[in-house]
């Protein structure tokens, strides 16, 4: 168990959840119980409609939390990345509300509600990281519809590179503005509501204009952050503050 001096280091490690990388020691030593399970690339760790409920925090990969319409159209709400938490449908005997899949190879903690519960110090700090992590959650999703419900393809594409560019900042994932994206096209129109052929048109078109460079589709490097920034509709500094809160501590 954490004494109270490291409860303090922990709360203030939870200003940024994903921004150390010490989350599965930190997590083991508040509960030693937690027990890391891993899922390989494209393994569906949990199915929507099944019954259950339950935290789950990533220790390294990406996870994607996924609705499919009566269509049959696969669409991606999350993305989860090293130290992001979840709670995966609220209330025992509840349907899973969407499916949780492997984007990576990831090794992950899944805990029950019993884990966060109670008094004890370490309960209520392990409650802290889950609201922490809800409210990036929340930011993300509202400033991802904004993009969907109103702008057009390349503000959606541009919108997820600054995204997914900064929460890999936070984690050390980035080498300057390059970054690696284990994601096909067609999952990233999934992620911003677009056909895969709207996405690499997109890319493409951004790539012509020295805006971005790719390379085997899944590593990126923004060429032009200020004009991917306008095209997003987004100050870097601005959303880099509201999508990775911080604990007042």
């Amino acid at each position: 168990m954490l004494r109270a001096e490291e409860l303090v280091h922990f709360d203030r490690f939870l200003a940024t959840p994903g921004g150390s990388k010490d989350v599965r020691n930190l997590l083991m030593q508040l509960h030693p119980r937690l027990h890391e399970c891993r899922a390989e690339a494209g393994e569906i760790i949990a199915h929507e409609g099944d019954t259950g409920s339950f935290f789950v925090v990533v220790v390294q990969g990406w996870i994607a939390l996924t609705k499919v319409m009566d269509g049959g159209e696969t669409a991606i709400f999350d993305l989860m990345l090293d130290g992001d938490a979840s709670l995966i449908a609220a209330g025992r005997g509840s349907r899973l509300p969407y499916s949780v899949e492997a984007l990576s190879d990831v090794r992950f903690f899944m805990f029950n509600d019993k884990m966060i519960d109670g008094p004890e110090p370490e309960a209520a700090s392990l409650r802290r990281y889950m609201r922490t992590a809800n409210t990036a959650l929340l930011a993300r999703t509202s400033e991802l519809l904004l993009r969907i419900g109103h702008g057009n393809a390349e503000t959606r594409v541009a919108y997820a590179l600054i995204e997914l560019f900064l929460r890999l900042e936070a984690i050390g994932r980035t080498n300057g503005f390059q970054f690696h994206i284990p994601m096909t096209q067609r999952q990233l129109g999934q992620f911003t509501g677009l056909s895969n052929v709207h996405v690499c048109r997109t890319l493409r078109r951004f790539c012509r204009k020295n805006l971005v460079k790719t390379e085997g589709r899944t590593d990126i490097e923004i060429t032009d952050i200020h004009s991917i920034c306008a095209l997003a509709g987004v100050d870097l500094d601005d959303l880099r503050d509201e999508i990775l809160p911080r604990l007042a501590v």
